[in-house]
């Protein structure tokens, strides 16, 4: 009679390759914690050294950044229609209006593919940490208004914030202030006679800052409202240069 095996002279010759798996995950755990721990230029040679062991070929990443406001010789890579040279002349009077009461800097218009965006620091509309308009600026949103009531284009309205934390009963986080100042300034447009299928309003808190909110003057630009007048076919304000695509 054949004899059978007794459980403890089973072959456990599986244990050594499970043990070797077992180790090259944990190596591979601990090189992923270090380059999460690694700066942006460490993980990417972390990255090359992978891909070179492994035989493989590394594709550039393109990181997403936040929509920021370029340099100003990028930001005229847009052409005004003659529609959009009206509206700059425009503009550029409620500018030379802004200068006169001390607000120099405090508003500046970009020219983009997709349409003119004005940019309003918080310094011209708000109290810091507040949505509510002050009463000496409103003027500035009348004669804005007096500009868009004639456009026939979509408005865009976005609130901006730095990245101090707010923590108050009505807002607890910048989320809420950036939302509300933007629905601050469209229901006031409304009020004076915009149509409100034109207009949106979006909060973006402190995601998408145009300046380095190292710096108390970095954090007062990242401060702001911005009002995107958009193209739309038959009313465009801007265009492409030559070989450009639109965003």
């Amino acid at each position: 009679m054949k004899k059978k095996k007794c459980p403890e002279e089973v072959s456990e010759k599986w244990a050594i390759p499970y043990a070797d798996f077992l180790t090259l995950l944990l190596c591979l755990f601990i090189a992923l914690f270090a380059m999460a721990q690694a700066g942006k230029q460490a993980a990417l040679e972390y990255a090359q050294a992978f891909a070179r062991a492994f035989g493989m070929k590394l594709v550039p990443f393109q990181e997403t950044l936040p929509k920021q406001i370029l340099p100003e010789p990028v930001l005229k890579r847009a052409e005004l229609t003659e529609r959009g040279r009206r509206l700059q002349r425009q503009l550029q009077e409620l500018q030379e209006t802004l200068k006169k009461l001390g607000l120099e800097g405090e508003f500046k218009i970009a020219f983009e593919a997709i349409g003119i965006r004005l940019i309003l620091q918080e310094k011209l509309l708000f109290e810091s940490g507040s949505a509510e308009i002050k009463p000496e600026t409103r003027p500035v949103l009348d004669k804005l208004y007096e500009i868009l009531k004639d456009l026939p284009n979509p408005v865009e309205v976005e609130g901006h914030t730095d990245n101090i934390p707010i923590s108050t009963e009505r807002f607890p986080s910048n989320w809420e202030l950036s939302t509300a100042r933007a629905g601050t300034i469209v229901r006031y447009l409304i009020a004076k006679g915009i149509d409100p299928e034109r207009l949106k309003a979006s909060g973006y808190a402190d995601t998408r800052p145009i300046a380095s909110n190292a710096t108390p003057e970095g954090r007062a630009q990242n401060r702001r409202v911005e009002i995107l007048i958009l193209n739309i076919r038959g009313a465009e304000l801007t265009q492409p240069q030559t070989g450009e695509t639109p965003r």
